[in-house]
């Protein structure tokens, strides 16, 4: 069972209420909206044209009194196959045309719309996977490769939903939802599967994956895989970008790599009353700038070259949350972190 595979915890039952919030059968064969009444197709004969007055015993169909829905359904499909006879015997004609006329594509139009449409999608790939914060997304330890277009746009929305106090089940769904619209029973049923299974940490073992039946890449998975490999990617974005402290645990490390080097952040929480207060220490791999903004104050700390700067807070409250941004020399574009105080 591949979801079993790609969720430790997930069980049969699991995999099996998966497949029907996908709207599946155990099998893997999609429920389809089957009529439950089958229409027989006019034929009128090749040389009468078309007349709804002869019909055979056998093409009648068979309605019960008071099926209204039934006989719209039917006046509609009658209706329909009449207007296009019509459309295919008299097709109507544009303001300039007497006579019907076939117009060729122009070759070279053709072309250029052909080379137009891969070089734009050429263009967004490159810009997808340039991003000079990118190249942590390729250190995921997912079990399954995600390609980089679908990792750059989890990674915009894990920046937005880690702002929130939502639950983490609640933000792993906002985080994936746009790239599987109109599965929100699905997403939810497998985002719990996802919590519940234990964190994947550091780099997976060759014991751990070996003989496992994972698909051969992500276009290949089926749609439920494919939630939870994106759940999966989502979790780890997610997990990185918060620095969650408390009095237990003051301090919290967190590390991305950029096509500069490494990024390092460190931070520490006074829980003292007399001194209540949150400092972010970060290592720069090139100049840049680090801000840390709070309820109505904002903490920024810049430096032209490589090396630490640092911002500090003053009277935190717990169970609120604080963006984190970081700007590297050479793009403008943030990450965004935060660091958010929990009670323990």
């Amino acid at each position: 069972m591949l979801l079993q595979d790609l969720l430790p915890t997930a069980t049969l039952v699991d995999a099996e209420a998966a497949n029907q919030a996908l709207g599946c059968e155990a099998t893997g064969t999609p429920s389809l909206n089957q009529p439950n009444l089958l229409m027989p197709q006019d034929n009128p004969s090749p040389g009468s044209g078309y007349t709804d007055s002869k019909r055979s015993p056998q093409r009648e169909p068979l309605f019960e009194l008071g099926d209204v829905p039934a006989v719209q359904d039917r006046f509609h499909a009658l209706l329909k196959h009449r207007l296009q006879s019509e459309i295919q015997k008299n097709p109507p004609l544009f303001p300039w045309e007497s006579a019907v006329q076939d117009y060729e594509a122009d070759p070279a139009y053709g072309s250029a719309k052909a080379d137009f449409g891969s070089q734009d999608a050429a263009s967004v790939e490159a810009k997808a996977t340039s991003n000079i914060w990118n190249r942590q997304l390729r250190t995921l330890n997912l079990p399954v490769q995600v390609p980089g277009l679908v990792l750059g746009r989890l990674l915009k929305q894990c920046q937005q939903v880690v702002q929130s106090s939502l639950r983490e089940g609640v933000q792993l769904v906002q985080a994936v939802e746009d790239l599987f619209p109109g599965e929100g029973q699905a997403l939810n049923y497998l985002a719990g599967l996802v919590v519940a299974s234990p964190a994947r940490s550091g780099v997976a073992t060759p014991t751990a994956t070996a003989g496992a039946n994972f698909p051969q890449s992500y276009e290949a998975a089926a749609p439920a895989q494919q939630m939870v490999l994106s759940l999966l990617a989502a979790r780890e974005m997610i997990v990185t970008l918060t620095l969650a402290v408390s009095a237990s645990q003051p301090t919290v490390a967190r590390q991305w790599e950029t096509e500069q080097g490494t990024l390092q952040l460190r931070a520490t929480y006074n829980p003292d009353p007399t001194d209540l207060s949150i400092v972010v220490r970060a290592e720069l791999p090139t100049g840049g700038r680090l801000a840390m903004n709070g309820a109505g104050f904002q903490s920024v700390a810049e430096r032209r070259s490589p090396g630490s700067v640092g911002v500090e807070l003053c009277d935190p409250e717990v169970g609120q949350v604080y963006m984190l941004e970081t700007v590297l020399d050479g793009d403008e574009t943030p990450l965004v972190f935060v660091v958010r105080i929990v009670e323990g």
